[in-house]
């Protein structure tokens, strides 16, 4: 039996949070347990629920990029997503695996694609 994964949604944008809170409650294997809509309260929350995935949007400034290298480091469990809903592209980033870039993926496959073990993507 495959265990729940924990997600943040750590995205300015109130539209894109809802959205993606929307889509993913109706998947089984998925919780969502905070939304980060401020960067800089995002390592408190992945100290507080240790998620497996955080999903943050592609545009994020080369200081953020630097700050997750660091939390990936700090924190090899966690998975970060960078979302760009407008380029239909997400790219992701753990400590465990290389990075993996992923285009024209459907919200079902997207979904299964969170659903995996970090270790068997």
């Amino acid at each position: 039996m495959r265990s729940t994964k924990r997600i943040i949604l750590a995205d300015g944008s109130r539209l894109v949070r809802e959205m993606l809170h929307h889509a993913l409650d109706k998947a089984e294997q998925l919780q969502i347990v905070d939304e980060v809509p401020d960067p800089e309260e995002l390592p408190l929350s992945i100290e507080k629920f240790e998620p497996e995935w955080v999903i943050v949007p592609l545009a994020y400034s080369n200081s953020m990029r630097d700050w997750v290298d660091t939390c990936s480091t700090g924190h090899p469990a966690v998975g970060f997503v960078f979302l760009s809903p407008h380029q239909n592209q997400i790219k992701m980033k753990w400590q465990t695996s290389c990075e993996e870039e992923y285009s024209d993926l459907s919200l079902q496959e997207f979904i299964q694609i969170l659903e995996k073990d970090l270790q068997h993507i």
